[in-house]
């Protein structure tokens, strides 16, 4: 039984994404976005962050479009760290999305606060 709130949709886009570790020191790892839903984000990244750290990240989308491009730009949560099984499987983190605003360039299409 999947108890899922939101609909998870599957794919890859790069990203780099940020956080305060001790003493405010500001961590930047890159990873690759797994999947994405109105509540929530999976990366895989070399260099995860840990579980309860507030992340930034914004994400760049392809655009059939050569003039216009979809940014989505967001706070989460870390909520679980998988680490990587024996090096077949890059680590990664689940989190939570805190807020996101989503943009054509300059111009907001959705903003989610929560």
């Amino acid at each position: 039984m999947d108890r899922r709130r939101h609909e998870r949709c599957d794919l890859e886009a790069p990203l780099r994404v940020s956080w305060k570790g001790p003493g405010d020191v500001r961590h930047r790892a890159k990873g690759m976005v797994r999947n994405l839903s109105g509540g929530g984000v999976f990366v895989s990244t070399d260099d995860p962050p840990p579980v309860g750290a507030r992340v930034r990240f914004y994400l760049y989308f392809r655009s059939f479009l050569a003039s216009s491009r979809l940014v989505m730009q967001t706070t989460a949560q870390v909520v679980r760290v998988e680490p990587s099984s024996q090096g077949k499987v890059p680590a990664g983190f689940a989190a939570t999305l805190e807020t996101y605003i989503l943009r054509n360039e300059k111009e907001v299409v959705e903003q989610e606060d929560s």
